[in-house]
């Protein structure tokens, strides 16, 4: 039998099964609570090469919002990205890539991806270029811990509601460069950052943030105005905070004496020219 495309197959429960299998086998994901708990995103689209029911390559192009200097646009983000072992070396993930951005051709201005280490060389001969990522950071003067924070618990479905609330009514977390999408947040929230989310009332605002030793990583800040951090940080604050890492670009947030690095390792990928040099793309923004 031979090899069939599809795309845009959500709606059928066989092939969407299919795709989240392949997915568990090639990447280690299970996809299985981000649609339990009905976060499941149509705008993730599938170009995939089925064989007897199964995938056996897959490309997923994401169309995600963006700001871009202030002004509203979209961003393609490709992840998803594998071929089984049995069919690799066949030009299959190029061919779905291509059919992947013919079909987004005019709906964004900008395509993206964050490569695996074992792909550089493909991508590369593909004909994407690596591109320079901004970590911006400061190094806080202690103030007094302030009382309020709440730590929000994803596998209560009360906090979970509140997250998805707090993620479809955000503001953008900076004019400069911002993307996002509220159901991708809520992967972030399930699986890559569930034990670091916690809520401000006082400011109407969620935070997620980790500590490492003496530095905290502020990885996204929700809310339908952004506070400025001189009064997020006595909520979060240590004794022992030395440098304070954030994960997107700062400038709504007022910090008179931010610094930014150069940043490699994130293997950040762009296809032709990119509208913004040296961006911060936000944490929650990595499909």
């Amino acid at each position: 039998m031979s090899i069939e495309l599809k795309t845009e197959y959500w709606e059928d429960l066989d092939a969407r099964e299919a795709f989240k299998t392949f997915i568990l086998d090639i990447h280690g994901l299970d996809f299985t609570e981000w649609e339990a708990r009905g976060y499941w995103d149509n705008a993730y689209t599938p170009f995939s090469y089925f064989k007897d029911g199964q995938v056996i390559a897959s490309v997923c192009i994401y169309l995600l919002d963006a700001i871009i200097a202030g002004r509203q646009t979209k961003l393609i983000q490709i992840s998803g990205v594998g071929t089984h072992e049995d069919w690799r070396r066949q030009g299959l993930s190029r061919e779905l890539t291509d059919l992947g951005l013919q079909w987004a051709r005019g709906q964004h201005e900008g395509v993206f991806l964050f490569a695996d280490e074992e792909a550089i060389p493909y991508y590369e001969r593909c004909g994407y270029s690596s591109l320079s990522e901004t970590l911006e950071f400061y190094h806080p003067e202690q103030v007094p811990n302030k009382q309020g924070l709440i730590h929000l618990d994803p596998s209560n479905q009360e906090h979970l509601d509140k997250i998805y609330n707090y993620a479809k009514n955000r503001a953008p977390i900076s004019d400069k460069f911002s993307v996002f999408s509220s159901k991708l947040l809520m992967f972030h929230a399930l699986y890559t950052i569930r034990n670091n989310i916690y809520e401000i009332p006082d400011l109407e605002c969620l935070v997620f943030f980790g500590r490492e030793g003496d530095v905290v990583n502020v990885y996204d800040i929700l809310g339908r105005t952004i506070p400025s951090f001189e009064k997020i940080y006595p909520y979060i604050s240590s004794e022992a905070d030395r440098r304070i890492n954030f994960y997107f670009h700062t400038d709504k947030l007022g910090i008179r004496k931010i610094q930014t690095d150069i940043i490699t390792g994130n293997n950040t990928f762009v296809k032709e020219s990119f509208p913004v040099s040296a961006p911060a793309f936000p944490f929650t923004s990595r499909a």
